[in-house]
């Protein structure tokens, strides 16, 4: 039997820099039993800076020159928030971050870059643009290339102001030069309205580079007419105007700051302890000389005795050793000593498809050290997103099942959380019908009636409804699975039309420290409780035990009278069938156990699926709805397949109409389905279909098991334009009608594909 290491120490590491990139790698390749690791960086898509200036300058897509630390992440089974960081509690080793609980840890690594510090000069932040955050600049750029363009159309003057005298500033204004001449095919060296101008406070540009690589940039600058200016340092920003600290006045249309680099706050403030220069310091091993469980690494850090210039190349080689002191200091190994390069390969790009190779006195331009610069930065952004497929534990003992059983096996060794994970409905149906109904009078529900919710007649036709339900966790932030789950396990009293009165949790927690438990059952009963609270539900006790994986579910009550409780069956001919959200997170989640998944389409199906169904089925009971149920683990044609049996009734559904999630079919074009997803074509034998409809993934979606799915109601039709759009309007943006009820008493209950 393979038993799950429990979880003794987490590892936190703070920004999706360079070095970190190589880490969550590395622990992917070498995971370490016991040790859980935690990403929080502001960005989860990062643009990787050695291409930027192809980017700027029109040789390389924005696609191109991203890495999504989401598929990396799920390489290196390591949990992912997006988020801020307020403060680090450094006595109490926690994290405090913006609307969510604190996080504890047991070691922590900050790789988290540099930009320039705007806040420093009056009006800067107002009237200047930084060219770091690199996501933000970019998607600032191609507004401001439109302006400019437009401008010098009209053969009216533009100005780029570019505050900086170093590498960065440079490739910049090669960049726009050679973008913007291309766009308006002028000569490199012709003169035109377009002014760039370079402003640095040092004595010369480039200062940390060779006097060759100096002078021939100045020289290909002033050729390309790009003005440079020194000694000149910005005290203060107005609109299109610098004003320098001698009193100079610099009008420009457009000011960039490429200045040098700074760290955000709250570091400093934290207690960490800061190099001369200001940034965090460490040493040899990339650890803090002030705590001895943080590190650092990259532009964020400097090593005590051994600066270096920032630059992405020293933060790429710190990659190695920055991971293996992480393990190693993880483990109670000792630490090893690391020494930066005293002199690294600098490439400097100058606009079209030429750069500047130097490393030391070395010197070389022209097209070779383009092609070397592309390479690498190509290779770079690769390294990191074609990952490769891990092995999963999967093994059985030979003879006990035949090959075909084997592969078959195999094929679904990777079992899906959330929904995907419920047992198959024709396993379940074998079982519930061997059970005896109740006898009970004042239970009005049994098995066979397959309702979202058990109803117990009280006085006075009162009537309790009672539903349970239970998820493995489909992604490893307690946080949003608990909040997410807790909608989930809310919608089947939602799905009768009804308001959820109480509940009680259930809570599977896997054997960890006891640090690490309390954190961990600490965000999941807050997400929960505060969800419960926005929709008037109390949390009034519960149950928690040890399991192999995070579970979480609840046992919810609601009550009711008997002529407000909407049912499963009950459509009429004519009516309209309505879906109040996409369909798609089975694929999806599935995809991004593989690493396959975009952290924009995850993003986008946990937003879908954290929407409670509350204001919904408000919505649907007042539209006189005459059916209703949830969209879960059976998929849509399961789940309309238990509203039409009772009644043996015929729809068609159209399927161009069914809302469908970001990524959801490319992920089904890719052969990537939930481990539920085969169970749930057993229903196919109710749908007709025409043949070239049902090789489509399109026609897949009817079978993909949905987590806090939307609610599937039937609608009179001269209510229906109104419902959609009063849906729409309380935030189900995907509501659609996608189909329409043909008629009912059929031999048997048909769905037709249109």
């Amino acid at each position: 039997m393979i038993v799950k290491s429990p979880i003794v120490k987490h590892l936190v590491l703070i920004g999706g820099g360079h070095s970190h990139l190589f880490v969550l790698k590395h622990l992917g390749m070498h995971p370490v039993p016991g040790l859980a690791v935690t990403l929080i960086s502001r960005d989860i898509n990062v643009p990787y800076s050695g291409l930027l200036p192809g980017f700027i300058s029109g040789i390389y897509k924005a696609e191109d020159i991203f890495i999504d630390l989401r598929p990396l992440a799920q390489f290196a089974k390591a949990r992912i928030i997006q988020a801020n960081i307020a403060k680090i509690d450094l006595n109490d080793k926690k994290l405090i971050l913006p609307k969510r609980p604190n996080i504890s840890f047991d070691l922590l690594s900050l790789n988290i870059g540099s930009e320039p510090n705007l806040s420093t000069v009056a009006g800067a932040q107002e009237h200047a643009i930084g060219i770091k955050p690199l996501p933000t600049f970019m998607e600032l750029w191609p507004q401001l290339l439109q302006r400019a363009i437009d401008t010098l159309s009209q053969r009216e003057q533009f100005k780029f102001a570019i505050v900086g005298g170093g590498p960065a500033s440079v490739e910049l204004a090669f960049s726009i030069q050679h973008r913007i001449a291309s766009d308006l095919n002028l000569k490199n060296t012709e003169k035109s309205n377009l002014q760039i101008q370079i402003i640095s406070a040092e004595e010369t540009l480039l200062q940390f580079h060779n006097n060759r690589v100096r002078s021939f940039a100045s020289k290909k600058l002033a050729a390309l007419n790009i003005d440079i200016l020194v000694r000149k340092r910005m005290s203060a920003c107005e609109k299109g105007i610098i004003v320098c600290e001698d009193e100079t006045k610099i009008k420009a249309d457009a000011i960039i700051c490429a200045t040098g680099a700074s760290l955000p706050s709250w570091p400093a403030e934290s207690g960490l302890a800061l190099s001369q220069d200001g940034f965090i310091e460490v040493d040899s091993s990339l650890k803090s000389t002030s705590h001895d469980f943080v590190f650092a690494a990259g532009d964020a850090a400097t090593i005590k005795g051994q600066a270096r210039p920032k630059s992405g190349v020293y933060a790429v080689r710190q990659g190695v050793p920055l991971a293996k002191n992480l393990i190693r200091h993880a483990t109670s190994k000792r630490l090893k000593k690391y020494k930066p390069q005293t002199h690294a390969l600098a490439l400097m790009s100058t606009g079209n498809r030429t750069a500047i190779a130097s490393r030391g006195n070395f010197f070389m331009h022209g097209k070779i050290p383009w092609l070397v610069k592309d390479r690498i930065d190509k290779n770079f952004v690769k390294k990191y997103s074609n990952l490769p497929q891990m092995n999963q534990n999967f093994s059985i003992a030979k003879g006990l099942v035949d090959n075909t059983t084997q592969q078959l096996l195999e094929s679904h060794a990777m079992r899906c959380a959330g929904c995907g994970a419920k047992v198959a409905n024709n396993v379940l149906q074998d079982v519930l019908h061997q059970l005896p109904n109740t006898e009970k009078q004042e239970i009005l529900t049994s098995f066979s009636s397959a309702e979202d919710a058990s109803l117990i007649l009280l006085k006075d036709n009162k009537i309790l409804l009672q539903s349970v339900d239970q998820i493995k966790a489909f992604i490893n932030d307690p946080w949003i699975f608990a909040r997410i789950a807790t909608n989930h396990c809310l919608s089947d009293i939602y799905a009768m039309g009804c308001r959820p009165h109480s509940a009680l949790a259930i809570v599977g927690l896997p054997f960890a420290s006891k640090e690490y438990s309390i954190s961990e059952l600490r965000q999941l009963m807050l997400a929960c409780s505060d969800t419960l609270k926005e929709q008037n539900c109390s949390l009034i006790g519960g149950h928690t035990a040890e399991s192999e994986d995070l579970t979480f579910g609840l046992s919810v009550n609601g009550f009711t009278t008997q002529d407000k409780v909407l049912r499963k069956n009950g459509m009429k001919r004519g009516d309209v069938l309505i879906l109040t959200k996409s369909l798609g997170s089975g694929t999806l989640l599935a995809a991004d156990m593989r690493s396959k998944a975009s952290h924009s389409n995850i993003q986008s199906a946990l937003n879908m699926m954290a929407i409670s169904n509350q204001k919904a089925s408000s919505i649907l009971v007042k539209m006189n709805a005459t059916a209703c149920t949830d969209i879960t683990g059976f998929g849509l044609a399961g789940h309309l397949f238990e509203m039409l049996i009772r009644d043996m009734i015929k729809v068609s559904i159209n399927l161009d109409d069914i809302p469908i999630m970001d990524g959801a079919i490319e992920s089904l074009e890719q052969g990537i389905f939930s481990s539920l997803h085969e169970d749930n074509r057993t229903v196919s034998s109710y749908i007709s279909v025409h043949s070239n409809l049902s090789k489509m993934a399109k026609y897949e979606i009817l079978f993909d098991p949905q987590t806090s799915g939307g609610l599937l109601a039937s609608i009179p039709s001269e209510l229906a334009g109104i419902c959609v759009n009063q849906l729409i309007e309380a935030g189900y943006q995907s509501t659609s009608i996608i189909g329409r009820v043909l008629k009912s008493n059929t031999e048997e209950p048909n769905i037709i594909i249109e």
